[in-house]
This record gives structure tokens, C-alpha cells and sequence, in this order.
């Protein structure tokens, strides 16, 4: 007591000094107005107290607080200025530094050490640093904090941000908390807005399990922040995310919430991001990747960013409010993306990458617009969702398989991969007009079906479906196919449309070898024994209700087996066949051997193949168009050809009566010989082509006629392959058991300036010969 000037221990209205070089031990209790520790000097408070009850504090020096009340700033509403460039160690667990309803602002002094720091208001612009190994240094503000200085674990230390109550707010604008290596920082029950966090090496932020629920808004993140399995933290404003947020507990989202870089772990059973209250909206620009849950029935997402299933064995789950994706949603790494809610995928992708799937689950749940896409072994699957392209057409580029439940359509589907119904009993149901269009593929299986909810929501196909199983099925729908429809396996694929629509088709429907295609229903392209537009390429057994007498289509039969029948009758569907339209188009190949009962008028394209052949009931008689036989022709009563062309090195069996035009091979450019069981009579309209290309058999064009041949007409003779014969070689262009007549005009016969072709009949043949002159 006698060492103070005034020989008597200071009260709250005193001012205390305490010179420079002096060292101070307080053992019992302090008590000053304001307070001054000069440079070189030292305090030491311990087991007492220092009460310091005005504005200014000066530390130019060393302050050591040890256990018991320590250091209080006791004088509400006043705030004291802490100053002077020292430093204020913290020794014990139970040292206090401690303000009630006043405010401290510690300008420039480091506060340091272990124990507890809890002034009523705070401001700190210098440095806090819990630095003892092991040991705690515990901040709690009473109203809040405000930090445009450094707090912070070093040295294996713990900071623990605390707060006296919920949502303290710690206005970290202008300054950084960090976690230096092999250090920590506990948060619990502040609100930390702005500045940075910080972590190095080993050194990390962590909440605390089943209590606070610390917040961070509009602030940079540099650290690893782990929300512990039974915590909570909230993000607000902006988050610049250049570190780690790890959610193995749940971490809300307040208001309106950007989240930008950086990665955010999310790991089961308790990982979650939900709202805070009703309204929030996060827009994540970040990596969020893990297991566990997003959202809820308040949380509004806009993914502009990744979020990515990556746990093999927990999935990641996708649900609430319905999802706005412009950035990436992916499976990776062997994880399941389930989404259970709607996504507007509009300018974004949806993939599964090697091993991985993304499961849409629900009826209630669907995919708008954008990009699904798998990667090697990556599948979507779904247990009842739907794919939606009513405002925006959605894109499958991978492999999307219907086998854990059904699956909806609207609107445009661009299907450029993969769909596969790959498990009886599935369904794809459309809930609105279909349009499904791509390079890519449906793949049917026995037992599964397009359906719809009703019959106007129909299906129109400009892509491929291939497989078994039904289109229609017991809820039909009209049905057009622009695209091709493909029977490729051993059980059936059956077209049901409803019976009102019908079904149309404008594209191609294949029937491989062994395969059924099944129309069962009302067939639009049928009208009054007209079948009109589409191709059908049949080389297994195509069935319709109806007989074709009329074809103004394009009809391939493709195989030996091939069959297309009449399914009310289950005969040839094609033996009442009478009239070939200029439309229409028949190919006879790959061994087939088709017969008609009828006559048969041609006016568009008839071709037979090589070792196929095409047998009408009584006469064969072309109007226009044209005719190719390689393979033969059969036409009882006769094959008159009034217009058109016939071309090919096939037989025709007939009498065959031409005013057209016949070409001995396929074209002028490939000649052959053209075989004629029967007659051959060529009237004054007709034309025969020939062309040479050499002197064998096979590189001219030459009419074999087992009967008698009758000409007139024209000879167009046409050099061919550059080939230029030589005096004397001769090239027999047709033969018969009888030629009469001769070809009124000649064209060709000139081969250049030294020589001529010149025609000579004989008895049984035809003959060209070159010789002399122009």
C-alpha cells in the first residue's frame, strides 16, 4: 500500500501507473480507473483480480493473469481502449478475462494463453492466440464480437468461439480467424459474418455435436470447417468457399445463400443441407460431394456448380423443393445419386460416370430439360420418375434403364443413348403427348410396354424402338412413327394403338430373321386395301388386319422366311396384291420366293433379287416406273410393258411384250445378260439398251429368249469402261428360237471415225459386228 503515491490502494476513481521497469505481483484484489503498465515493466495477477473502471488501458509491457476473478473491466457503458503494443497472457483453464455490460477494444496488445475471454462487447484489431499445447482459450461475447484483427489456434492450442447465447454476432469484416497446424477452432453459437478463416497444415474449424449452431455469412473460407455428426452450422450472404465445408452433421441454409468453390464433403447418416426457416435459397457454385441428404420441404436449390455421389456404400439423395441445375449432378467413383424431387435441368447435366448410378425416384419427381449422360458403365435407373420435356426438350446421351420401376414421358425426349426396358413387367408411361426423336435407342424386352395415361397422349416416335414386348398395350395411345421400329428378338413386339387414333406410319418398321412385328389394331395406312407410306423392311413375319391391294409404300422383303400376313386371316397379306402405285416400291431378295394371285399393274418400283423370285397370278403389266429382276419373274399371262423401264441379268418367265425401255443388266454402266423364258416382242415404242464394255460374256448386254423374238423399236447401243473393240469382233445382243423383224432405228452404232457397229438377223440371233468406216 505504500508504494502508491498516495499511500493508499487506488479505488475505481483512481488512476493506476505503473512505471517502466517496475515488476508487480497482485496476490490479492486491484482496483483503478484507468490503467497504465509502462515499457519493460511487468504485472503479474495472480490469484486476485485486476478491476479496471475507465476507457483508457495501457500496456506497453507484459501482463501475466493467472487463477481466480482475474482480469475485469467492471464499469458498464463504458468503453475502454486497450493500447500500447504488449502482451496479456492467459495462464490457467480458469483465467478470466471478463467485461460485464461495458465494451473493450484492445487496439494493439496480443492476448494470449489459455482460459476464458467474455466482455460484454468486443472489439479486437490485434491478436488473440490460443498457443498453449493442449489447452483451451474459450471467447464468449455477451452481445458481440468484432474482430478486424487476427484470432486464433496455434502451437496444438483450441480456440473456442463460444457466445454466451445463441447467434452472437462476430462481425469478422476486415479480419481473419485461423487454425494453424496441428490447431483448432471450436465454433458454437456465434454468427460470424465477413473476413476470412483460415486453416494451415493440420489445423482445422470444427462445431461441436448436439448444441450452437454457429453461422457464417458473406465471409471467405480458407479453412477446413467440419460440422461434427450431431452438429449444426448455418451459411448466410456469400460464401467464398476456397477451402472445405464437411458436413457430417447438418448444415443450413439462411435467406438468400451463394456458395462459391471450394468443396463441401457431405458424408451419411446425419450429413444434411436443409433450410433454416422457410424461404432459404442456396445457389451453389461449389463441389458438394459425398452421401447423405440435399434439401427440404423450404430449401430452393440452384445448382450452378457439382454435386456428386461418391460413397460406395450410402446415397446421396437429392429431395424438397424443386432443384434448379445450370452446373453438374453426377454419380461417381461407384455412389447413387437418388433424386427425389424436380429438377430443371435446362442447361445442365445429370451423369453417371464409370460404376455409378443416378437413380429418379418417384412418380411425383422429374427431370426438365438439359443433359443426362453416362459414362462407361455409369447408368441411370428409376423407380417411377419422369423424364419432362414439355418446356424443354431433355437429352439422353447414356444408358437409362427402366428396371426398379416405371418410368413417365412428356413432351421431347432427343434420345441419343440408351433406353432400356430391360425388366418384365415395366412400363414407360406417357403423362402427356410424347415425342421421342434422337439417334439413339429403346430396347424392349419380353413383358414391357409404352402405355399412356390417356389415349391423346400420344406417341410419336422419330427415333429408334427396338425389342418385345407392347407399344400400346391395354392403356393405348395414337402412335405415329417417323423414326424406325424394330423387331429383333425371338418373343413378339406388338404396335395396340387406341382405337380411335390408330396407328401411322411415316417411318420404317423392321422385322429382322425370326422376329414378329404385330400391328393389332386400327392401321392408318391402310384405306380401302391401300397401304400408303412408311417402309417396312421384313425379313421375319410382319402382321397386320388388312390385305394389300394397292401398295403405294415402300415393301422390302428381306428373306427366305420372311413372311407378311393378313392377321384376320393369317394368309399372305400380299396375295390379293393387284396395283404397285408410282409411290409404291416392292424388293423381292435374300431367297425370297413370293406369290399373288392376281394380276398385278405396276407403275412405281418392283425389284428381285439375286436367287429370289416374285410369281404373279396371271399377267404382270407396267404403266410407268420401273422394274428390276435379278433374281426371276414369273407372269403366267404374260408381261407387257407399256412405259417405264425394265432393267437386270435375272429371267423374266413370261412372254414379254415391251413399248418401253429394257436394259440387258442392271444399269447402262453394269450390263448382263437378261434371260427370257418365253417370248420377247419389242413393239415400235420399245428400246433396247445395250451396252459393251468388252468381248465375254457378262461385259456385254445381251437378250437369251428361249422363244421366239419379234423387234421393232430402237437399238441404243452404248460403249462402256472406255472399251474400244477392234474390226471384226462380233457380240451376239440377242437370241431366240425364232427372231423376226428388225429394230426400226438404230442409236450408237458409230464407234469413232474408222469404225461402225453394224447389226445383222439371223434366223435365231442378234448380232453386232464391228467393221470399217464412220
Amino acid at each position: 500500500m505504500g508504494n502508491w503515491s498516495l499511500d493508499a490502494v487506488p479505488g475505481q476513481s483512481n488512476d493506476c501507473v505503473l512505471p517502466a521497469n517496475s515488476v508487480v505481483t497482485s496476490d490479492l484484489a486491484g482496483v483503478c480507473a484507468n490503467f497504465t503498465l509502462n515499457s519493460k515493466a511487468s504485472l503479474t495477477v495472480t490469484p486476485g483480480y485486476l478491476d479496471v473502471y475507465g476507457s483508457s488501458f495501457v500496456n506497453q509491457a507484459t501482463i501475466t493473469v493467472g487463477p481466480g476473478n482475474g482480469l475485469q473491466f467492471a464499469q458498464p457503458s463504458v468503453t475502454t481502449t486497450i493500447s500500447g503494443g504488449g502482451t496479456i497472457t492467459l495462464t490457467t483453464a480458469s483465467t478470466q478475462f471478463t467485461g460485464s455490460e461495458n465494451t473493450v477494444v484492445n487496439t494493439n496488445n496480443t492476448i494470449q494463453g489459455q482460459g476464458y475471454i467474455g466482455v460484454y462487447k468486443f472489439s479486437n484489431q490485434s491478436l488473440i492466440n490460443a498457443n498453449i499445447p493442449a489447452a483451451q482459450l474459450e471467447l464468449a461475447g455477451g452481445v458481440s464480437v468484432t474482430n478486424t484483427g487476427t484470432m486464433q489456434a496455434s502451437n496444438g492450442a483450441t480456440l473456442l468461439l463460444q457466445g454466451d447465447g445463441l447467434g452472437v454476432p462476430l462481425n469478422n469484416t476486415g479480419g481473419t480467424i485461423q487454425a494453424l497446424a496441428g490447431s483448432k477452432v471450436m465454433v458454437d453459437a456465434f454468427a460470424i459474418s465477413g473476413g476470412t478463416l483460415v486453416s494451415n497444415g493440420t489445423g482445422m474449424f470444427s462445431t461441436f455435436a448436439g448444441s450452437g449452431n454457429p453461422s457464417l455469412s458473406n465471409l471467405t473460407n480458407k479453412a477446413n470447417y467440419l460440422i461434427v455428426s450431431g452438429g449444426s452450422s448455418t451459411i448466410a450472404g456469400t460464401i467464398d468457399n476456397l477451402g472445405t465445408i464437411q458436413a457430417k452433421g447438418t448444415l443450413f441454409v439462411n435467406g438468400s445463400t451463394t456458395l462459391k468453390g471450394g468443396s463441401v464433403p457431405i458424408a451419411a447418416p446425419a450429413g444434411t443441407i436443409n433450410s433454416l426457416s422457410a424461404g432459404a435459397t442456396l445457389v451453389n457454385q461449389s463441389t458438394i460431394a459425398g452421401s447423405g441428404n440435399i434439401g427440404d420441404s423450404s430449401l430452393t436449390l440452384n445448382n450452378q456448380g457439382t454435386i456428386d455421389a461418391t460413397h460406395t456404400a450410402d446415397i446421396l439423395v437429392l429431395s424438397g423443393l424443386p432443384t434448379t441445375n445450370t452446373g453438374t449432378m453426377e454419380a461417381s467413383g461407384g455412389g447413387m445419386l437418388q433424386i427425389q424431387n424436380t429438377v430443371n435441368n435446362m442447361g445442365g447435366t445429370i451423369q453417371a460416370l464409370n460404376g455409378s448410378t443416378v437413380l429418379l425416384y418417384s412418380n411425383s419427381n422429374m427431370i426438365s430439360g438439359g443433359t443426362l449422360k453416362t459414362i462407361g458403365s455409369g447408368t441411370f435407373d428409376t423407380n417411377s420418375g419422369t423424364l419432362d420435356g414439355t418446356v424443354n426438350p431433355i437429352t439422353n446421351a447414356g444408358m437409362f434403364k427402366v428396371s426398379q420401376g416405371n418410368l413417365s414421358m412428356q413432351g421431347t425426349i432427343n434420345n441419343t443413348g440408351t433406353i432400356a426396358l430391360n425388366t418384365s413387367g415395366y412400363f414407360v408411361g406417357l403423362t402427356e403427348p410424347t415425342v421421342l426423336t434422337g439417334s439413339g435407342k429403346v430396347i424392349m424386352s419380353p413383358n414391357t410396354s409404352f402405355l399412356a395415361y390417356a389415349p391423346t397422349n400420344t406417341l410419336t416416335n422419330r427415333s429408334t424402338i427396338e425389342g418385345a414386348g407392347s407399344i400400346g398395350d391395354s392403356d393405348p395411345m395414337g402412335i405415329i412413327n417417323e423414326g424406325i421400329i424394330l423387331a429383333d428378338s425371338t418373343s413378339p413386339l406388338t404396335i395396340s394403338p387406341d382405337p380411335t387414333l390408330g396407328f401411322t406410319n411415316h417411318g420404317k418398321l423392321v422385322v429382322n430373321e425370326g422376329s414378329v412385328l404385330n400391328i393389332a389394331g386400327v392401321f392408318n395406312n391402310f384405306i380401302g386395301g391401300k397401304l400408303a407410306g412408311g417402309t417396312y423392311e421384313v425379313a421375319g413375319t410382319l402382321e397386320f388386319p388388312n390385305a394389300v391391294v394397292t401398295n403405294a409404300a415402300n415393301l422390302e422383303i428381306m428373306d427366305a422366311t420372311a413372311k407378311i400376313l393378313d392377321s384376320s386371316t393369317n394368309t399372305n397379306a400380299l396375295a390379293k396384291f393387284v396395283v404397285n402405285a408410282p409411290v409404291g416400291s416392292l424388293l423381292v431378295e435374300g431367297g425370297q420366293m413370293l406369290t399373288t394371285a392376281t394380276k398385278l399393274s405396276n407403275a412405281g418400283k418392283i425389284t428381285v433379287g439375286i436367287a429370289s423370285s416374285f410369281k404373279v397370278g396371271t399377267s404382270y403389266m407396267q404403266t410407268a416406273g420401273t422394274t428390276t429382276v435379278d433374281g426371276t419373274l414369273t407372269a403366267p399371262k404374260g408381261l407387257i410393258l407399256l412405259a417405264g423401264s425394265l432393267v437386270g441379268k435375272g429371267t423374266l418367265d413370261a412372254a414379254v411384250t415391251s413399248g418401253a425401255s429394257v436394259t440387258a443388266g442392271d444399269s447402262s454402266t453394269t450390263p448382263g445378260t437378261l434371260t427370257v423364258s418365253g417370248s420377247y416382242t419389242q413393239t415400235s415404242t420399245g428400246i433396247l439398251n445395250i451396252s459393251i464394255g468388252g468381248t465375254t460374256a457378262g461385259t456385254y448386254g445381251k437378250v437369251a429368249v428361249s422363244n421366239g423374238v419379234s423387234l421393232g423399236g430402237t437399238l441404243a447401243i452404248k460403249l462402256i469402261n472406255s472399251f474400244v473393240p477392234t474390226i471384226g469382233d462380233t457380240f451376239t445382243i440377242a437370241s431366240g428360237s425364232a427372231v423376226t423383224g428388225q429394230f426400226a432405228t438404230v442409236t450408237g452404232a458409230s464407234i469413232n471415225s474408222g469404225e461402225h457397229f453394224e447389226v445383222s438377223y439371223s434366223a435365231t440371233a442378234v448380232t453386232l459386228t464391228v467393221v470399217s468406216g464412220a
